[in-house]
């Protein structure tokens, strides 16, 4: 068995006392929170645009999926996430670190919950994390095709999502 299958690494964060964790391979990096501007391009958990170092990244705010309303304060973060179809930041309470988790600490949920934003939950002392699945929770947000940038690390790690091109192609 490898070390990866032994244990997770999360990004173990909080949102309305709740906590929840990402794959480590998912988060590019933790920023403070800026408030999202170009507000017309808000729908649904999106909130809006910043510019990350010249790059337009949306804003997503998971607290309406949960029944809560974002309340913003000196420790809110975004999470810099990457989805298979691009990247978004991901607004959150606090960041509480990076955690190892045992794979016997992880379950799955149970049938009669809901997996919109992922199917399994770590038992680490006394919290329980939901892990999320950035795909599954956050990936369809973006639409479209792939981005580039994108689509060639994910055709790195993952060979079937690669395109497949004829020799006239190359």
């Amino acid at each position: 068995m490898t070390a990866a299958e032994c244990e997770r690494q999360l990004v173990v964060f909080t949102l309305h006392g709740e906590h929840y964790g990402l794959p480590i391979s998912s988060v590019r990096e933790i920023i403070r929170y800026v408030q999202p501007s170009a507000t017309a391009t808000a729908s649904g958990v999106i909130q809006g645009m910043i510019n990350l170092r010249g790059r337009m990244l949306p804003v997503v705010d998971l607290s309406s999926r949960l029944g809560r309303q974002l309340e913003t304060g000196g420790r809110t973060r975004i999470l810099v996430v990457e989805v298979s179809n691009g990247s978004l930041g991901l607004v959150v309470d606090t960041v509480d670190g990076i955690l190892h988790v045992p794979a016997e600490q992880i379950a799955p949920l149970p049938a009669a919950a809901d997996t919109a934003l992922g199917d399994e939950i770590a038992a680490v002392g006394d919290r329980l994390i939901v892990l999320i699945d950035a795909d599954r929770a956050l990936g369809d947000l973006l639409g479209g095709p792939p981005t580039r940038r994108r689509a060639s690390s994910a055709g790195r790690s993952r060979a079937s999502s690669r395109p497949r091109r004829k020799a006239s192609d190359a």
